[in-house]
C-alpha cells in the first residue's frame, strides 16, 4: 500500500502534465481495510489502526476510517468517533517514525509503474489519445478491470492474491494488458507462497485471503 501510494504521487502528476495541467494541487486518500472486520471490537480497532499507520507511511492527506462494528451492520455514531480516535492515536504514535527508505521501497514502486504504464498505454491506444474515451473503452474491453467490484461496467475478471510476504499479486489477469515479464514476476511471488504452504496456487488461497484478517491474520494460510 505504501508503495502503491508512492508510485501514484508520481504518476499523477506525470501524467497530470502530459494532459496540459500544471496549476494543481495533488492530494491522496487512504482507505482502511475494505474487507471482512473481526466481530471482535478489541481485534477490529487493531485492522483500524494498521490502517491509520499504513496511511501515515504513505503520507496520504485524508484517511477514510472504519469502526470497530464494521462486522456487525450500519455503526452507531459513538462507534465511529471510537474508529476516529483509534486512527489519530495510531497516527500520533507514528508521526515522528522512518520506517520506510525510499530504496527499501523502489523495487515494489517500480513494479507498480511498470504495471499501470501498460494499463495508460491501452487506454491512450482506445480513446485515439482521449484519456476519457479511452478509459470508457477500456473498462468495455476489460483492459481496465477491478477485482470484487459489483458494478455492470466492470468485468471482475482479475484476481488478486498475496504472496508470502502479504504484497499483493495478480492471480488471474484477466484482460488487462500487462506485459509477459511482469506477469512471470507475479506467478514467481505466488509459487514461492505455495511451496511454504506446501499446496498448489489455487483459487482457495484467494478465499482464504478474502477472510484471512476477519479471522485474525494478513495472509490466508491453512491452519
Amino acid at each position: 500500500d505504501v508503495a502503491a501510494l508512492t508510485a501514484l504521487k508520481q504518476l499523477a502528476e506525470e501524467y497530470f502534465r502530459q494532459e496540459g495541467f500544471d496549476d494543481f494541487e495533488l492530494t491522496t486518500v487512504f482507505h482502511q481495510w475494505m474487507g471482512g472486520f473481526p466481530e471482535d471490537e478489541a481485534k477490529a480497532f487493531s485492522v483500524i489502526a494498521l490502517g491509520a499507520i499504513v496511511a501515515r507511511f504513505s503520507g496520504a492527506e485524508k484517511v477514510i476510517v472504519k469502526s470497530p462494528h464494521e462486522a456487525m451492520g450500519i455503526p452507531t455514531k459513538e462507534a465511529n468517533a471510537q474508529g476516529l480516535r483509534a486512527t489519530r492515536q495510531a497516527i500520533n504514535m507514528v508521526e515522528d517514525q522512518v520506517i520506510f527508505k525510499p530504496e527499501d521501497l523502489e523495487p515494489e514502486v517500480d513494479l507498480i509503474k511498470q504495471e499501470v504504464r501498460c494499463l495508460m498505454n491501452k487506454v491512450y491506444e482506445l480513446g485515439k489519445g482521449d484519456v476519457a474515451a479511452g478509459t470508457v473503452a477500456a473498462f468495455e474491453a476489460g483492459a481496465l478491470d477491478i477485482p470484487f467490484a459489483p458494478s455492470i461496467y466492470n468485468h471482475g475478471k482479475i484476481i488478486p492474491m498475496r504472496d508470502n510476504e502479504g504484497f499483493i499479486r495478480i492471480f488471474s489477469q484477466g484482460n488487462l494488458p500487462l506485459s509477459e515479464e511482469i506477469m512471470a514476476y507475479h506467478r514467481q511471488k505466488l509459487i514461492e507462497r505455495a511451496r511454504v504452504e506446501g499446496r498448489a496456487i489455487s483459487f482457495e488461497m484467494v478465499t482464504d485471503d478474502i477472510y484471512a484478517i476477519s479471522k485474525g491474520r494478513l495472509v490466508g494460510r491453512p491452519r
